[in-house]
């Protein structure tokens, strides 16, 4: 690795630990410099604006979610790989809620500023598709699932509403009074259980 990269990465990991301790819109391209103790320019050197840097965020956050989602595991049928795809949701808000957050912060600032630049992000996606579909067709072979019309279909309809939930309750935390009556991480495991009994044969 180069001086430059090396350098850029720092910036990088520097900003991630900023845009997950405050709200996007409370961290400048200053902040990340005095944090990383090198000067704007330099941030403005490896990123032509916020924006870019918001995105390369993403970006090192995706990898380290993904290595998450895709750590090996011991030998078991389709369907245990699927309980345990959709478990990594829930563990992940249980220990870093704030990844949600980013999350939630991340698709509003992408829409609002019409962020360009999003193909390896979306690139990287197809990633968590392609584990949870093999585990699909492999639960299919050993008879642990059932089959679903369109199994695609399934995964994105699931994973949204599951990340849309866990984004909901990472922002919202106790707005109003119900919102201490009921258990967050409950909440998103019971939703799962109802896409796994759907896959369950």
């Amino acid at each position: 690795m180069s001086v430059m990269d090396a350098k850029r990465n720092y910036v990088v990991d520097t900003a991630t630990k900023l845009f997950l301790s405050r709200p996007l819109s409370q961290v400048t391209v200053r902040d990340v410099a005095q944090e990383a103790g090198v000067g704007e320019a330099t941030v403005y050197r490896y990123f032509s604006a916020k924006s870019s840097l918001i995105v390369a965020v993403a970006l090192k956050l995706q990898g380290e979610v993904a290595q998450y989602f895709l750590r090996e595991s011991k030998p078991v049928n389709g369907y245990t790989k699927l309980v345990k795809f959709y478990a990594s949701y829930v563990d992940l808000f249980a220990f870093r809620p704030e990844l949600y957050r980013f999350l939630y912060e991340f698709d509003a600032f992408c829409v609002e500023q019409r962020v360009k630049g999003l193909d390896e992000y979306s690139d990287n996606l197809d990633v968590f598709r392609d584990a949870y579909l093999a585990a699909y067709n492999e639960g299919l072979q050993d008879g642990s699932v059932r089959e679903i019309r369109d199994p695609s279909l399934f995964y994105y309809t699931t994973t949204h509403a599951v990340l849309a939930l866990a984004k909901k309750l990472a922002m919202e935390g106790g707005i109003v009074r119900q919102d201490q009556l009921t258990d967050q991480i409950g909440e998103i495991r019971m939703l799962n259980e109802t896409f796994l009994y759907m896959l369950k044969k």
